[in-house]
């Protein structure tokens, strides 16, 4: 269950715990401002959140932990919502203040990058985080209603959600198309903790405290993006096989659901399941093409939070059991 219910009126703090933003009222952010408050809740930003350096974009790591660690101590501060991606949110996992998130619960939101936030808060602190849309996401214009009627669902219920696809589906720069159902790759049912996100992020955890325990049934989101260029789906593959290789995780996979690839990336329901055929024998559900990862409109995902599968019925593949 999770540690905490947002209410209109609630704060919504804006870190950049990666990527800067550029500036703070441009037409995007002006929407994700307006679409917040039209949910009921007051958005603020923090002092560091429009510095950048020489090299990537962002704020130096003390000034990035400084941000964080000041909205998990204000009492005012109901949630933490990443203002972008990028690459460097990792800096901040031994500089953040894990006991005060203990004591001050709350839930950190974004996805790509954030995925190393979110799944170490959940180790460090047993926090339900969301993978869900960036403020930047917010501001777009791709059915941004399914992006933000599903992250408030996370926010604000307290019942079991039924997970349903987006009507239309975008890429960055490109025109929508119709999006696909979701692909049953193998049948069953599962229940368990929801851990992951984005892959290659993730990976930056292998190794240290801040990677969660795969000592009981869990099941996993996995989504990658299309930086490894003409060679995602090998990539994909080693990075599946390296998973597979951690204490745990494959005794305690229960089930499996995978993001939308990139067009970019050209990897098909076909490849999918062929790297999922060559690398898991276990009998477990795994759902394809859902609307998490880099793509829009995006679903919000509960890390730490318990989830469903269910192939035998098509209307409720997948719920969120709050």
């Amino acid at each position: 269950m999770k540690d905490y219910t947002l209410n209109r009126g609630d704060e919504i703090r804006v870190i950049a715990p990666s990527a800067s933003l550029k500036e703070k009222l441009s037409p995007s952010n002006k929407r994700a401002i307006k679409r917040l408050e039209k949910l009921g809740y007051k958005i603020t930003f923090s002092k560091n959140c429009h510095k950048k350096d020489e090299f990537l974009s962002t704020a130096k790591a003390k000034d990035r932990a400084e941000d964080i660690n000041t909205a998990i101590k204000d009492k005012n501060v109901k949630a933490i919502l990443a203002a972008k991606g990028g690459w460097s949110s990792n800096d901040l996992l031994t500089l953040i203040d894990w006991q005060a998130l203990k004591e001050n619960k709350k839930p950190i939101i974004g996805f790509s990058d954030i995925t190393a936030l979110l799944n170490a808060s959940y180790k460090m602190t047993k926090i339900i985080n969301i993978l869900g849309p960036t403020f930047s996401t917010i501001g777009k214009n791709a059915d941004y209603k399914y992006t933000i009627n599903s992250l408030n669902a996370l926010l604000t219920s307290e019942e079991t959600i039924t997970i349903q696809k987006s009507k239309n589906t975008y890429e960055y720069h490109e025109d929508p198309r119709k999006t696909p159902s979701y692909k049953v790759i193998r049948h069953g049912k599962a229940e368990g903790i929801l851990l992951g996100g984005n892959i290659g992020t993730f990976f930056l955890l292998q190794g240290t405290k801040f990677q969660p325990d795969f000592n009981k049934p869990f099941i996993f989101a996995f989504e990658d993006d299309n930086e490894s260029g003409k060679y995602t789906f090998y990539e994909s593959i080693r990075k599946l096989e390296s998973l597979l290789q951690l204490p745990g995780f494959k005794d305690n996979l229960a089930g499996l659901i995978i993001g939308r690839y990139q067009k970019s990336t050209r990897i098909s329901k076909n490849k999918v399941e062929k790297m999922i055929n060559d690398k898991i024998e276990k009998d477990i559900p795994i759902l394809y093409g859902l609307d998490f990862g880099h793509t829009l409109p995006l679903l919000s995902l509960p890390i730490g939070g318990k989830v469903r599968i269910d192939t035998s019925d098509y209307h409720k593949y997948l719920t969120i059991n709050l």
